[in-house]
Formats: C-alpha cells, structure tokens, sequence
C-alpha cells in the first residue's frame, strides 16, 4: 500500500512539474524576451542544436545520391555562368570578400570556396536542389532540372579544389565589355543591359557561347525566341537558370533581345566526329522511326518551318541532346509545343537522342542565316 501511494505521488509530482515547464515555456515564448534580432547571436546551445540538425539531415537525405561524372568543362561553365547571376550577390565571387550587407545575415552566407571544399558533390548537389530552412539559402527555382543543379555542383566542385584564377572567363564576364557593340542599336539602357547580360553565357556577332550546353540563338525566329522567354517568365518552361533572367524582362526588352538575335547570323556548326552517329541521325531526322512512332525530325524544324519552331541546324549536340533528355523525363511538357516534344521524345533510346543531335550539329547554318530568319518572325 505504501508503495502505491508513493508511486501515485510521483506520478502527481511528475505532471504538475511538466505542466510548470510547459506554463513557463509557453509564457517565456508569448513574452517575447528571446532576442530573435539577426544582430545578436544565438545561445551556443541554440546554434549546436540547428548545426546538429542540419548537417545530420544534409548527411542522410546526400547518402544515396548517386554523383554523375562532374569533369566536363562544359558542364563547370554552365554551373559558373549560373553562379555569377543567381549566386554571386550572397556568396560572392571567388578571391572577393562577402558583400557586406548580406554579411549581417544569422547565419551569413559562407564563401563557398572554403564551404565548398569540405563537402562531397552529393551533399553540394542536395543543398543546391532543395535549399536549407532558417539560413536564407533558397530551393532551386525549378526542382525538375537536376541537369542544371549539377551543373552548378560541378563548379562550386572545383572551385572547391582551390584557387580559381579563370572564374571571369568561366563565367563569361570578359566578353561583356563596356560599351558591347551587341547593345549599341537599343534605344532604352534597360534593354541594352538585358542584352549585354544575354551574350555573356550566349552566341553574339564575336563568339559562340560559353558553353555547348548553352543553345545558341543566332538566326531564330522572333516568334519563338518571344515564346521562349515567355515561357520561361511564365515558368511553363522549367529552368532554374533562365526563369529568374526572363522574369525581369519587360515585354519591350523581350521584343528586343529577339529582334536582335532574329537578325544575326548563325554561327557554324561543329565537325563531324562519328560519321556512322551523323548518317543514323539523319535517317532519323528525314524518315523517322514507323515502328515506334516517331515522325521525322524536318516536318517541323526544316527550312521551311513555322516561326513557332526553333532552328536546330548547327545547334550543339550537346545542347539537343540535354533537351530531349529533358523533355523526355518530362520537364519540357507543361506548354502544347512542350507536349508536342514529350512525347516523341519518350520514345527515343538513348543512342537515337545522340544520333540526332549529332546529326542537326554537323548541319551548316546558312539555311537559318538572319534573311530566312526575318522571314520566319511571324506570330508566337
């Protein structure tokens, strides 16, 4: 009996003591006394626990991550012409002190050459992709794309590695110099910035673009250089990269910057390598494939294609060949032209994906030369 009567007190005791502390959490939380202000720390417990937290969540949810290869040089310019317009205003870039405003940041965002350095490509690429909760550090833009977030893996990769001493060229900073003749015939300074910011990553009257995974716009139509970046401000057409570009152009600096590459000439397509890929593709691209449906490629990206249609006569295989792996996993079918694309593009094996890109590569671009592409600037 007097063991019952203790185990009862005990009990009693125990409940009213989680009720004080449940009182008096609740009151210290409705008082308003933690300071939640970003110019004064957390208690040191408060930070063990939230690095505790993050890093053992990053650790997990990275541990079955399977990393592609990251080496291509391509893939590490995508990533570094990306990190120059979405990364550089909070992270800064490379050798350069963090801007000092976002440096009063709780936490502040790290230098990512340092932070870069003690992670793995798979905790990088997790982070990128989906952000991290109470730092500031945003999900990517369009989680469908792991194309793009590991190309940016690739880069923060290798800026990890060390010193980066070719990060302006990586980014294409040297090829937007003051005054670009690219921007010399817009009327309104904000359209020539939007352009002379376009021809840092793509194809200009000087050079190609910084990277083959990169599409180059010479010679397009207006009326799908418009729809595109529509889409993309729309985010109809998924891209971490070009979403945030698109959505700060008016409809008066779209018409421009499609106006202008409308009306350059096509820059000229790549050698052929693998004449036995070329010839596959261009079955491909004038038959089809009967047996699985898919129609030949030139009913719609011809010469004589509609304006809706993009030119893909010397376009980079390596770009074709990302897109119609993109629209097959199905990140390119949320508009009808997207549709259109998704569909034809599920049914194509992998080597039929390099077959045809190598084969509209090898093309000469003088079909798409800015004559037949004013011609072509019909509706959207």
């Amino acid at each position: 009996m007097w063991a019952n009567f203790v185990s009862k007190q005990l009990i009693v005791s125990l409940g009213i003591t989680l009720v004080l502390l449940a009182a008096a959490g609740a009151a210290f939380i409705w008082s308003g006394l933690y300071n939640v202000a970003a110019s004064r720390d957390h208690f040191w417990v408060t930070t063990w626990i939230l690095e505790m937290v993050r890093e053992r969540s990053i650790a997990t949810r990275s541990a079955f991550i399977e990393t592609p290869p990251l080496d291509d040089p391509d893939l590490v310019r995508l990533g570094a012409a990306h990190y120059e317009g979405g990364c550089v205003p909070c992270h800064s870039r490379p050798g350069e002190p963090i801007n000092v405003i976002v440096s009063q940041m709780l936490p502040s965002p790290p230098h990512l050459t340092d932070a870069a350095a003690k992670r793995p490509p798979e905790e990088l690429y997790w982070i990128v992709k989906h952000g991290l909760k109470y730092t500031g550090m945003p999900a990517w833009p369009a989680p469908i794309r792991d194309d793009e977030v590991w190309a940016l893996t690739a880069f923060l990769s290798e800026l990890g590695d060390g010193e980066m001493n070719n990060y302006r060229q990586l980014a294409g900073l040297d090829r937007v110099p003051s005054g670009a003749p690219a921007a010399k015939d817009l009327t309104h300074q904000a359209e020539a910035v939007a352009l002379t910011q376009c021809i840092r990553c793509h194809d200009d009257a000087a050079a190609s673009t910084i990277s083959s995974l990169i599409p180059k716009l010479g010679g397009q139509s207006i009326g799908y250089l418009e729809r595109a970046l529509e889409e993309y401000a729309a985010r109809t057409r998924p891209s971490g990269i070009m979403q945030p570009v698109a959505a700060l152009l008016g409809d008066d600096q779209i018409g421009a910057i499609a106006s202008y590459y409308a009306n350059l000439d096509a820059r000229p397509g790549q050698r052929a390598v693998d004449s036995a890929r070329i010839a596959h593709g261009r079955a491909l691209a004038t038959e089809g494939d009967p047996k699985k449906a898919i129609p030949r490629c030139l009913a719609c990206h011809s010469r004589s294609r509609a304006a809706e249609f993009p030119a893909l006569a010397g376009q980079h295989a390596d770009y074709l060949a990302g897109q119609l792996r993109v629209w097959r996993s199905g990140g390119r079918d949320r508009t009808a032209y997207g549709q259109i694309m998704a569909s034809i593009a599920r049914r194509l094996t992998e080597e039929q994906i390099l077959d045809v890109a190598a084969y509209f590569a090898s093309l000469p671009p003088e079909a798409y030369q800015n004559g037949a592409a004013s011609a072509l600037s019909g509706s959207k």
